[in-house]
Order: C-alpha cells, then structure tokens, then sequence
C-alpha cells in the first residue's frame, strides 16, 4: 500500500485539533452561574455537590485551566452510586482490617491520617494530607481508604460493574442493598470474608495470584463477546492485527484512549510485566472504596493524586536543541522481577531491550520508508532486517547494573542474555522513552514532559492526570508491542544521509520541527495543568463528590445557588 502522505503527519495535526477541542470543552465556565449550569448539563440534571462555590472559587485562585472537565473523577465514583451509602461504608470498615492500606480522616477541618509503621507508607499518607489540609474545612467529615501498594487492587467482574453503573442512574429506592449478586461461573478460587471477596490464600500475611490466574481475572473485568473475555490469547511469537486495528491508524497508534482499554486486545496480557508476573497483594473482586495512585483500565479503584514525583523542576534547562540527537531509555536490573520463562519472553522493558541488543539477521520488522522526491514522493511499508533498523537510528536502550559486578544469579542471567551498561549519569536525549515498571507507570514521566525531551511515552496505566495528555501534542505515543517503534522515530529523526536500508540510501526527510513542537508543549502543559495546584484541584473535587455518595441523605445534599 502506497502513502502520498505520511500517517504521523495526519496524527499530530488532528490531535492538536483535539487537544485544543478537549481544553474549550474543559474550560467553558468563567463564572459560579455558568459552571452550575455546566455540570447540570454534564450529570443529566444533577446538582452539584454541597461547597461546590467553594471549590470553584478554589480552583481559579489557583488558576486551574480545567474547571468543567473531570470525566474520571465521574466514571470512578459513578458505580458507587449503585451501592447504598451504608454498604459503602461498610467496605471502608472490611479494608480497615487489610494489609497495606492507610486510612485518612477528615474531620473539624482538619485532615490527619493513622500513621502506618512503614516509613514511606507515612511519607505517602502525609503528602495526600497536606493536599488535602489546603482545602479540609470545606469537606464534610470523612475517612478514606489508600492503597499503600503502586499495584491496583479492585478488580471487580465487568457483569457486577454494568449491573451498579445501570442501577446508578434509577431512584434510590432500586439500589442494591446487599452482594453483587452470583459470579460467573469460571472457577475462579475465591474466600469469603464477611460479604466481601479476597482473592488470594487463606493466610492474608501471605497473598499470591499465579500470573495465569491473574490474566483470568483481568479478563472477567472485559464485557462479554469482548476479545479478552472470550480468552488471553497464548500466541507471543505472532502479531495480532485484530488487537491493535481497533486503536491505531495503519502501524501507528491513534486513539490512546481506546489503546489503554485491554478488553479487545487479548496479546497485551503476555506483552507486559503487570501481567506476567504474579500478582502478590489483596486483590478485591468486590466494589470497595481504595484510592489509588494509578490503575489499568480493567480496575474499579479511584484515582487519587498520590505523588509529588515529577513536580521538582530538577531537569538543567537545556532546550530541545542543545539534546543529543538520540533515543534513550536504560532500566536498572535490580528493579526487574526474578526471571521467568514467562516474564523473559513477556516482559515489556525486556522486550524493548531484545529489540534493540539481541536482534539477529533473520529478525525483520515493518517501517515505512520513503520512495521517490520532491512532489513525486511516496511512503511505503517495507519489512526491513532488525539490525538494519536498529543502525540507522541513534537508539541508546540497554539495562545497566551494579557498578560492583553481578553478585546473584538473577543479575547475571540479565547480564548474560542482554549485556548490562554504565547507567548513565546525565540522560540528554532528546527523545526518553518513558516505560512503566512492574507494577505501575514509570514516576518520571512528569519529569521528562518538564524537562524540554520528547517523552517517548509507552503505558497500560491511567494516573489523574492520563485524560489531560494527548498523544502526538504532548507526547509520542508507542504501542507496547513496538511494532511501530522503528517508523515513528524515523519519522522524527529522518533517515536522509543516515544509511541504507534493503540496500537503498534513505530519503525520508527528518521532522525535527515537529518533535521541538511537542517537547515545547508537553512541558508548557505540565507547567499549566499537572502542578501541585492541579492535584489540590483536582483531589478537592473528587473529595467533594465522594463525601456526598456516602452520605444517607446525598440524594438532597445538591448545591443550589443563591439567587
């Protein structure tokens, strides 16, 4: 198939577009009236909650750019409004009594937390109470329930979620009033505790989820007739096009969005540590009230603004062209999980260093090259050998190691298999690829938006802030089974004058304007909607909106305006 135009250019034009149709649809309201008005619209007639003009007047002391847009904060809670307020908090109550959760109370004004034993479990409740303290005296009193771990823990069966999102909408008097009702019938171990689900052993002290049986609870979370819920597919040596057709725009991801959503994509759930691994904590398949600092798409925990990580301005200023002209991403091998059969063909961070390190000469991939010149230009896909991709543009990803040697067998099989490098002291590229971890998206994506780089971003994960950043604007979006990694990055970089792929000189043109444009932007945005400001923002409103569906009386707690 020939291109007269190539896709990315397309991309990056249509979502500037967006992101400027995304920020006139998130800032509509420059007055108490108007934002009343606004989120009645937006909630099918719903007041506002109780102290809403005092989280307005809050937000634009504060100069938030997003007033009228908080669409996760809404889909998180709204399934709770399918739950009668008493069997909410009856769920805070059960998660009281499990491990690695702390409990914020909100009470006289004043917020203060239970003081865990662990030391950065307190560092991370004292950062969300000192969040909170700005605005304490303007929520009703409360206590909430965090989970301490970075992995997410609700994980309820999308049939229990349809049922509570359905009923949320009908008269209170229709709500549920007890259990979810009976499960499928998957033979999926579970034990009962009270009226809730622990999936995991019977010694709490000692939880464990095989990484098999984590994947079929993942996919009891997709809609029936979805691709995952029908079955994880076990293929890892193949491509699946189905999986990856519904998100993207030929190899190239369009809809970040839809990509972050597994349910069509039954591959992912073998191309990604999250999901290779075992899962070693509480898992809840009951709708329980955690917050949570970041979750996949199958999880029902609230997004909570969990860390500072990212807001330091740390980065030395350099602008975009005074970078290196390279690709860079060097993960440490102490933070990659023991090794598995499973986890070493699987694992996301290791499959990106296969790529690049391990490549043989009969390991081929597709780009899309450029053909012809001047008006007569095309694009095309060619498969082209790996280690001819890999020459041709600056790539600096391996894994690096302690500076003293190897002292454990883990290390070296690391080391055997992929080499381990010098980490590198001061990363100046000016493209970072941005990776998650095993268990959550990488802490320093923040970071590199502030740091004039282009984050080259590839996640399963949503924080708070996910629904503010659009792909191609703020950053270059890679599908996690990199089978686009090579195309667009040339696209960027260009490959005029960098070599010869299938024996032929290559003519693509860099696009170095582009990639300024989205580094620039990137780090205006986060300098302009991920400050700490916007965490306060935005968490002052998500508390608002949960201290009313708690409430007994939260049918009648609306905030009407005066006059």
């Amino acid at each position: 198939m020939m291109f007269t135009r190539h896709p990315v250019d397309d991309l990056v034009y249509k979502n500037r577009i967006e992101a400027d149709r995304w920020l006139r649809h998130a800032t509509v309201s420059t007055t108490l009236k108007l934002a009343v008005k606004e989120y009645e619209e937006r909630h099918h007639g719903r007041k506002p909650p109780q102290n809403f003009d005092k989280w307005f007047e809050f937000a634009r002391h504060r100069n938030s750019v997003v007033i009228d847009r908080f669409d996760q904060v809404e889909k998180d809670i709204l399934p709770f409004w399918g739950l009668r307020p008493q069997n909410i908090r009856d769920g805070l109550e059960f998660l009281k009594g499990q491990p690695n959760i702390g409990i914020i109370s909100i009470a006289d004004s004043k917020a203060s937390h239970n003081t865990p034993a662990d030391l950065s479990h307190q560092e991370i409740l004292d950062e969300i109470v000192a969040l909170i303290s700005g605005f304490a005296e303007h929520l009703p009193a409360m206590e909430i329930a965090i989970n301490l771990q970075e992995r997410p823990r609700v994980l309820v069966p999308w049939n229990d979620i349809h049922r509570l999102r359905t009923r949320a909408s009908q008269p209170s008097f229709q709500l549920l009033s007890g259990r979810l009702g009976k499960r499928d019938n998957l033979d999926l171990s579970a034990e009962s505790i009270g009226t809730k689900q622990r999936m995991g052993p019977s010694d709490p002290a000692q939880p464990y989820i095989a990484a098999h049986r984590f994947r079929q609870l993942q996919a009891l979370a997709c809609p029936p007739g979805s691709s995952s819920r029908s079955g994880v597919n076990w293929d890892v040596r193949d491509f699946c096009a189905s999986c990856t057709s519904p998100h993207s725009k030929g190899q190239f991801l369009e809809n970040w969005q839809v990509a972050l959503d597994p349910c069509h994509q039954p591959d992912i759930f073998n191309l990604h540590d999250f999901h290779t691994i075992p899962h070693q904590f509480e898992l809840y398949q009951d709708l329980l009230p955690l917050f949570s600092g970041s979750k996949t798409a199958s999880f029902g925990d609230l997004l909570i603004p969990f860390s500072r990580a990212g807001l330091k301005q740390d980065h030395d200023g350099r602008t975009f062209n005074q970078k290196q002209d390279v690709i860079v991403w060097q993960g440490d091998v102490q933070e990659i999980p023991t090794a598995t059969h499973e986890f070493l063909h699987g694992s996301h961070r290791l499959r990106l260093v296969h790529l690049v390190q391990n490549a043989t000469a009969a390991d081929s991939i597709p780009m899309l090259l450029g053909i012809g010149v001047g008006k007569n230009s095309r694009f095309q896909y060619e498969n082209v050998p790996t280690t001819e991709a890999n020459s041709i543009l600056p790539l600096q990803i391996s894994l690096t190691g302690p500076a003293e040697g190897c002292k454990d067998v883990h290390c070296k099989i690391m080391r055997d298999e992929f080499g381990l490098e010098p980490p590198i002291t001061e990363v100046d590229g000016r493209y970072v690829i941005v990776l998650d971890t095993s268990d959550g998206p990488s802490p320093n994506l923040l970071q590199v938006l502030r740091s004039n780089s282009v984050p080259v971003l590839s996640s399963i994960f949503q924080q708070w802030f996910t629904e503010r950043l659009m792909p191609w604007v703020h950053f270059i979006p890679i599908d996690t089974r990199y089978h686009a990694f090579h195309s667009t990055m040339s696209y960027f970089i260009g490959l005029d004058g960098r070599g010869t792929l299938n024996e032929r000189k290559q003519i693509t043109p860099e696009r170095t304007e582009d990639a300024r444009w989205i580094a620039q932007e990137g780090r205006k945005w986060a300098e302009k909607a991920m400050r700490k400001e916007d965490m306060e923002v935005y968490l002052f409103r998500l508390l608002l909106e949960w201290g009313r569906v708690i409430n007994d009386n939260r049918d009648s707690m609306g905030f009407v305006l005066k006059g």
